[in-house]
């Protein structure tokens, strides 16, 4: 099976939007909660969060490592006439910098449990003061159902691996719910997730 760059070069080489053009719901109902300014939307696919959020006025960096979900971002951009950065690369051995963003939003980036703990360390130094990070993951209990995400158990979480990737920050909001996606094809009927809103603390609440 398929984990890397040319599974997603191939799902992510055909016309249609596999998981449509609308922003995740999550994202949406919660995009207040990050403040105006740079944002990293990090494992983007096909661009549907970031462009989506460059129109709400962000300047938005996306990410990802197939170089097919790159064109579609980029497309995507043009279609709605808003300008967005992206980069292809591995997230895994890219260097994210620090104090760069006030917000990064993942996604259904799925990854084993060590490895999200090397990402979201990462992920915090890379935000500012006053930052948040917003992640929707599927959770383990997803994997009997045909409703998307990984058929590994070792790449799905429950809320207790997501706290303990972080090094700090105060948890706004972390929980396992059960929801109904509708993301083009493969995310379509009911899922159970897990849900984050992090906020990195201000210099003088460290």
């Amino acid at each position: 099976m398929k984990y890397g760059p040319d599974k997603w070069d191939e799902r992510y080489g055909v016309d249609e939007y596999v998981y449509g053009r609308e922003p995740n719901l999550f994202l949406k109902q919660n995009v207040k909660v990050i403040p105006k300014g740079n944002v990293l939307c990090v494992a983007d696919g096909e661009g549907r969060n970031g462009v989506w959020l460059a129109k709400q006025g962000y300047s938005v960096t996306s990410i990802d490592f197939s170089q097919n979900a790159i064109e579609k971002i980029n497309r995507l951009a043009q279609r709605n006439e808003i300008s967005i950065k992206t980069i292809c690369v591995d997230l895994l051995n890219y260097d994210f910098g620090e104090n760069r963003y006030d917000g990064i939003v993942s996604i259904f980036a799925h990854f084993k449990v060590e490895e999200i703990n090397k990402l979201h360390y990462k992920y915090f130094n890379a935000l500012k003061p006053n930052g948040v990070f917003m992640m929707e993951v599927f959770a383990k209990e997803q994997l009997p159902l045909k409703t998307g995400g990984p058929k590994n158990i070792s790449l799905l979480y429950d809320t207790q691996d997501i706290q303990n990737s972080f090094p700090s920050g105060k948890i706004e909001l972390l929980k396992k719910d059960i929801v109904y996606l509708h993301e083009g094809n493969i995310h379509d009927g009911k899922a159970v997730v897990v849900r984050a809103i992090i906020r990195k603390p201000l210099d003088k609440e460290n």
